[in-house]
């Protein structure tokens, strides 16, 4: 005899999972971060008291370069792997779409380091510290290194699987960068020790990654198999909107780094970038929800169901304030001691810190919407970004001068502001399907 059937779970049903898959995943991404913060506290201290404001500055600064070229060698994928792991899934399987973004992603970044290399002096004369020169060379190096581990997270993620990112995120990364810039500082490298501590990190968190993504799917799935050229093309083709927005928007959030490195000493980008350190917490917050909230944001797009998409961005977008909430609360109150505390200059970011805290705590619920967009109109992503870029261009230099290092911190929390607005509406007037939004409108959603 045989058993009935399990009945097809219903609306209500996928609703009530997407809730409890989010709140387990955003849960348990805040946790992975407080644990990060246990290891990056340590770091913050060795790279400020040991190396000091202008090492930890020149630091800040190639980072922020080799990061943003890194999001180039990812292409969207980071992204973009999970629909092409449902529309090819029923076709070659999991591993097919792994191997193929793994390809793209490797060869990209290969054509990048030798960009970064070729034209290493040039980029450091905008900023003229044309002297650590050596020191973004062997940064570059770390942008394979970046783009595996996205690629391989973003693959277990795909089953929903968090522990893997958690135990990189937190634990692996942060930690090797704080023993290696210490090791590296006890050793007398003290010129180049942060620079090789990350390349050092990120080199390790690829391997662990590797490992993670091999204990999902097995390397014979992911290695061993046909390789297509017009996937390759393809993959390629609808992940450059992606792509194109994710570099916008670290623009936008790196603009403000490249913009006290062009208007100020490697000190002052120091005392920056240390806010920005603090200021993680809060995005952090924000990027928690992010793991789990785009596969499920995926399915929802997918299925057609805009009710499904608005109780996901609305659960998300309540838990995200309520969070986020206490944090600013301390900057306020304990942001000056806190920052006192890494060296005595640092105090003097504490105002630089509320501004950008604050900013991000109003532009993460806004920003929320990107993640539907990605898959509905991704280049309308693009075009909000490159609006903010636009919007911070034309106006950081008048309120450099009006208002300084704050004023650099005003100009990115508004341009960010003024174009997650636009995302906003864009949203709002944009129908999954006629027919789907009318059957799925009710008054929970």
């Amino acid at each position: 005899m045989t058993a009935a059937p399990l009945p097809k779970p219903t609306a209500a049903d996928r609703i009530d999972q997407d809730k409890r898959d989010i709140k387990r995943g955003s849960t348990l991404s805040i946790l992975g971060f407080l644990a990060r913060l246990c290891a990056r506290v340590p770091f913050l201290f060795i790279a400020g008291r040991l190396y000091g404001t202008a090492s930890y500055g020149e630091y800040v600064l190639l980072t922020a370069i080799v990061e943003t070229t890194a999001l180039l060698s990812t292409f969207g994928l980071k992204r973009t792997i999970f629909r092409f792991i449902d529309e090819k899934n029923s076709e070659q399987g999991d591993g097919f779409v792994i191997r193929h973004s793994l390809i793209l992603c490797v060869c990209l970044s290969l054509v990048l380091v030798a960009i970064i290399q070729t034209l290493a002096t040039p980029i450091l004369q905008i900023f003229s510290v044309v002297e650590i020169r050596p020191d973004l060379i062997i940064l570059s190096w770390a942008i394979p290194f970046i783009s595996l581990t996205d690629i391989f997270l973003s693959a277990t993620l795909s089953r929903r699987i968090m522990r893997y990112e958690i135990a990189v995120r937190s634990f692996v990364e942060p930690i090797a960068l704080t023993l290696f810039s210490l090791g590296l500082y006890l050793l007398g490298v003290k010129g180049s020790g942060l620079v090789f501590a990350f390349l050092f990190a990120f080199t390790i968190a690829a391997v662990v990654s590797a490992y993670a993504c091999n204990r999902v799917f097995g390397w014979r799935d992911v290695l061993i198999g046909p390789v297509r050229a017009s996937l390759l093309l393809e993959m390629a083709q609808k992940s450059l909107t992606t792509c194109l927005h994710d570099l916008a928007r670290v623009l936008v959030t790196r603009l403000d780094t490249f913009a006290v490195g062009y208007f100020f000493s490697t000190s002052v980008v120091g005392l920056y970038g240390m806010a920005q350190q603090f200021l993680t917490i809060v995005e952090k917050v924000a990027a928690s929800f992010y793991p789990m909230l785009m596969p499920v944001v995926s399915a929802a797009v997918g299925a057609r169901d805009r009710g499904r998409l608005l109780q996901q961005l609305r659960a998300a977008g309540v838990r995200l304030v309520l969070l986020q909430f206490p944090v600013i609360l301390i900057f306020y109150f304990f942001g000056k001691s806190l920052l006192g505390l890494i060296g005595t200059e640092f105090s003097a970011a504490w105002p630089v810190l509320m501004i950008l805290s604050l900013g991000c705590w109003a532009n993460s619920v806004v920003q929320l919407v990107e993640i539907p967009l990605t898959y509905m109109r991704p280049y309308v992503n693009v075009v909000g970004s490159l609006i903010a870029i636009s919007a911070y261009i034309v106006f950081v230099t008048g309120m450099q001068e009006r208002f300084g290092l704050n004023g650099i911190a005003l100009t990115s929390v508004t341009a960010a502001l003024f174009a997650n607005s636009l995302l906003l509406v864009v949203f709002t007037r944009t129908p999954l399907n006629p027919k789907a939004d009318e059957n799925s409108a009710s008054p929970s959603a």
